[in-house]
């Protein structure tokens, strides 16, 4: 995990606020919201106005083993004065989450500053595999999807013909097929680059077999939480 030293102040915020293309969040010690750009709800995909998160937790907008994932690494932000970086899968796109801890002197109180950008790009650079992926997605319209479904998305993402696809999860090439009119059914796709592009614009294809992995058995445990 990617680790640097750096403090936000209050007279960050504005200048954070003011960046095009991010989310930001400030949490207190308890990891309450307190503050947050009008673009930060779009993050948890359950309020629709950034006023509407005010004192929020984790555990308000995201299922139980996300916000423990999260919440771990929030906790050590704050207990190390590291800022950490990672990716993680939220509501369906790939972005980048940078966590700062706050001036403690300044606020009064530690706390974490908590950056997140779309990070859709299918190169990887050298440094880029050194930043970890979390393993519990925030799902939305992909929640439609089986598990089996979600797996074969990230093949055709990638660019694998049916029959390779078939071949890598041992199953048969009609099999994979259906797998594939299904998804397009529930994603409103009606072609293979229809689907492609709705992946691609999300980022799946950017992450590795190994790491799509882990977010669909991720999307696996979130689920037996409503079960």
């Amino acid at each position: 995990m990617q680790t640097t030293k750096r403090v936000i102040r209050p007279d960050d915020f504005e200048i954070m606020a003011q960046i095009p293309g991010i989310a930001a969040v400030a949490r207190d010690e308890s990891l309450r919201l307190f503050w947050c750009t009008p673009s930060f709800y779009r993050v948890s995909g359950k309020v629709e106005f950034a006023n509407d998160m005010m004192g929020t937790m984790l555990a308000d907008v995201l299922p139980e083993a996300a916000a423990k994932e999260r919440t771990e690494i929030h906790q050590r932000v704050m207990e190390t004065g590291e800022t950490l970086s990672h990716y993680q899968f939220s509501v369906d796109s790939r972005v980048m989450c940078t966590i700062f801890p706050l001036d403690e002197e300044a606020f009064g109180h530690r706390g974490i500053f908590a950056i997140v950008k779309d990070a859709p790009v299918y190169a990887r650079l050298g440094e880029d595999r050194e930043i970890p992926v979390l393993s519990t997605p925030n799902l939305f319209e992909l929640n439609s999807l089986s598990f089996r479904e979600l797996e074969v998305l990230h093949y055709v993402a990638i660019g694998m013909t049916t029959h390779a696809i078939a071949e890598k999860v041992c199953r048969a090439d009609k099999t994979i097929e259906h797998h594939v009119n299904s998804i397009h059914g529930k994603l409103g796709t009606h072609s293979r680059a229809q689907l492609v592009r709705w992946a691609s614009e999300r980022g799946i294809q950017s992450f590795t077999d190994a790491e799509w992995d882990s977010i669909v058995r991720g999307a696996r445990e979130v689920r037996k939480e409503f079960v």
